[in-house]
């Protein structure tokens, strides 16, 4: 009996110690190494962020680029609305405070506007708002002839403002500047959106604005 119990409890064994090489081969073998996105390194690259942009670091999690590839889009566009968003941003940062810190414009009718941006907004007069209005579609305008002109010089959120900042600067020089305002771009835009959250529960933007 006692022979019989150890050679059932020797077959498994050498059944293991047979079946021990295959496996050592199977997980010596080779892997396709995945590349992994820069920004978030437990996610895979997007296929169609390949370093080239400036401020490319793979961050795509929505796989946005790679659908609008797969549609035929220009990832340029979506750069010069990358862009646009972030400078909108930078300037609405801005905006949010000055009323509150260096006061309203002189105007008769911005003196009962309240200096809180989100009651402000419902108090500018129709005239003032079809101000701006035009003004946003003029500039709209004459941006979109631009960047769907086709021109194969056009520089992406080159617009001629600025411009001559970035003359007598090397290639480097100029990128190092790109990369400076996409940040500060990727900065304002996520800024004003905490702006108006805090704003919005607590009616304050501390240390800024203790209340407005």
């Amino acid at each position: 009996n006692c022979n019989k119990m150890l050679s059932l409890v020797g077959s498994p064994l050498s059944l293991a110690g047979a079946s021990a090489p295959g496996v050592a081969m199977r997980a010596g073998t080779p892997a396709m190494a995945v590349e992994r996105s820069a920004s978030i390194p437990f996610l895979k690259k997007p296929p169609a962020l390949d370093g080239s942009m400036v401020g490319d670091v793979g961050f795509d999690p929505l796989g946005i680029s790679t659908t609008i590839i797969e549609l035929g889009g220009d990832l340029r566009y979506v750069r010069e609305a990358e862009l646009m968003h972030g400078r909108q941003a930078m300037l609405a940062t801005v905006g949010f405070v000055f009323p509150k810190l260096f006061g309203t414009l002189p105007a008769e009718w911005a003196k009962d506007i309240s200096l809180n941006p989100l009651e402000a907004q419902y108090q500018i007069p129709p005239v003032a708002l079809g101000q701006i209005a035009i003004s946003i579609a003029i500039a709209e305008g004459l941006r979109s002839r631009i960047v769907f002109s086709n021109d194969p010089d056009y520089v992406v959120g080159d617009h001629g403002f600025g411009a001559g900042m970035l003359k007598g600067k090397s290639e480097a020089q100029v990128k190092d500047m790109k990369m400076k305002e996409l940040a500060h771009c990727r900065l304002a835009m996520v800024a004003i959106t905490g702006m108006f959250f805090q704003t919005a529960i607590t009616g304050s933007l501390y240390p800024l604005v203790d209340k407005f």
